[in-house]
């Protein structure tokens, strides 16, 4: 097994563990059993507690990074591709008792949750900027909208994913939200088809 996958494999254990159980319960030995490696192995990984729950916090700022990268010259579909990524990635987290966590995670451990905050905010700013680009070199934004106000209102959109009780409590599935935001979003600042010539 390659380091990478060694470490995906401990960080998934743990984060399983972490939403079944709650910060107070997650043991570095614990999650040893659960990945089927030593404890020795997760320590050497993810150092100690405060290590592993950095690990599994920066795993889901991952997904958000991922679907940052890409360059501002990149067309509609290349960036609607990795939001419909974003999607599914997110999707693929276990919801049970996510918000829960991420509030438990902020009062023991601030500083963490505060890294991850910023490098999910840097992400989306990122993916925003990257709309906004776009938009703009194909003359299709709509001249009238505030482009601070169009980043409050994807910033709220993206972020609060994962932080909306009631997303995370129904049935939908994240990348179905993330896919009819974008669409809303999208819809909402373009000009329309009809009048374009306008």
């Amino acid at each position: 097994m390659s380091v990478d996958q060694t470490r995906d494999r401990i960080v998934d254990a743990a984060l399983k563990i972490l939403l079944s159980r709650g910060v107070g319960k997650t043991s570095l030995t614990d999650v040893a059993y659960e990945a089927g490696v030593t404890r020795v192995t997760v320590h050497r990984y993810c150092g100690d507690k405060r290590g592993l729950i950095r690990a599994i916090i920066m795993k889901i700022a991952a997904i958000f990074q991922t679907a940052a990268l890409g360059e501002p010259t990149d067309s509609f579909e290349a960036i609607d591709g990795r939001v419909d990524e974003l999607g599914r990635q997110l999707a693929a987290l276990p919801k049970q008792n996510l918000l829960e966590r991420l509030e438990e995670i902020n009062r023991v451990y601030p500083e963490i949750y505060a890294e991850f905050r910023a490098a999910q905010r840097a992400a989306v700013d990122r993916i925003f900027y990257h709309v906004l680009a776009a938009a703009t070199r194909d003359q299709s934004l709509r001249p009238e909208v505030n482009p601070e106000v169009l980043k409050a209102i994807f910033w709220a959109s993206t972020v609060g994913l994962l932080e909306n009780p009631t997303l995370i409590s129904s049935n939908v599935s994240l990348d179905e939200i993330v896919t009819t935001v974008s669409e809303v979003f999208r819809h909402g600042i373009l000009k329309s088809e009809a009048s374009g010539g306008d």
